[in-house]
């Protein structure tokens, strides 16, 4: 009996032609598309691509783009410096600074316009002399790093610290510690004051401008008391002459004399300086309005190139 052979095809379904993508690889495929998405490797691909608007440009941690992202212009400097500048005026939107001691500089313009210029150098621009020019006025300020490492602005022509007070000797000699055991009458008041010595009928003068709140003669001579703002007054007492020009409202400046010391080869006046209602002493409060020593910082000056 003749016995027909056919191929065996198994149980598999045939397979469609039609059916090129399988609902996994559909799955796989949305998955590594979103990934794409979320991770930015699309953007970066098409950034990538020479498409129209995706010119070269430079790099965002330079000084230069900062400092056009900033509406500043920037200028190369001698030196391994760099500077960029603004012109300040009405129109200006100063909101737009990228920090707020550049704000505040912008702020106190006299003039229709001001320039702002910010010199640094390349390889550290944070580490900066800040510039402001009006007409023929220049005013300088260095961004310097103290010895525990934070960073003050301070002011080249006086050598405070800005913005804030800037105190100045009230004689034109150096203020002197109030000795242990210091002899002289009332004596318990005056642990709260300071002792300046000078050459006898030497004028004195306010360590910071201000308005007069009080003046008279106590029991340790003539004295006027001095509100100076910034929650700081201060009481210059046993001087030996008044100035019969001043009276109580008045406002003073630094160049202005508030009274004389008596007539002696060496003679003493007491200063007292409270700030937030305390007393501070005078060297303390001093060296915290010039947290930066002369030598230091023209030795910064010199480093800058500037």
């Amino acid at each position: 009996m003749p016995v027909d052979f056919q191929e065996y095809k198994g149980k598999r379904k045939p397979i469609n032609k039609n059916h090129k993508f399988p609902l996994i690889r559909l799955l796989a495929l949305a998955v590594a598309a979103f990934f794409a998405y979320w991770s930015g490797l699309a953007s970066k691909i098409a950034n990538a691509l020479p498409l129209p608007g995706n010119d070269e440009e430079a790099p965002a941690d330079t000084w230069d783009y900062r400092c056009k992202v900033y509406g500043g212009k920037p200028f190369e400097l001698k030196q391994g410096l760099a500077q960029c500048s603004w012109v300040i005026d009405d129109s200006t939107d100063v909101s737009l600074l990228p920090n707020p001691f550049l704000r505040y500089v912008s702020s106190l313009r006299t003039s229709p316009k001001s320039k702002l210029h910010w010199v640094a150098p390349v390889k550290d621009f944070g580490n900066v002399v800040l510039v402001m020019h009006e007409d023929s006025v220049r005013s300088v300020y260095f961004r310097y790093m103290k010895e525990d490492s934070s960073y003050v602005w301070v002011s080249k022509s006086s050598g405070c610290r800005f913005p804030g007070v800037c105190p100045r000797l009230p004689l034109s000699w150096s203020s002197l510690h109030i000795a242990e055991g210091f002899d002289f009458e009332g004596q318990e008041s005056l642990l709260a004051m300071d002792v300046f010595y000078g050459i006898g009928e030497a004028p004195i003068y306010p360590v910071l401008s201000g308005r007069i709140l009080e003046m008279g003669k106590d029991s340790l001579g003539y004295f006027v008391e001095i509100d100076h703002g910034y929650n700081v007054t201060s009481r210059t007492s046993g001087m030996g002459f008044p100035v019969d020009s001043l009276a109580v409202g008045d406002t003073v400046g630094l160049k202005t004399v508030i009274g004389r010391i008596s007539p002696k080869d060496s003679a003493a006046f007491l200063l007292t300086v409270r700030q937030n209602g305390l007393f501070v002493r005078w060297n303390d409060f001093y060296a915290s309005t010039h947290p930066v020593v002369p030598d230091s910082l023209l030795s910064f000056e010199k480093k800058m190139g500037f």
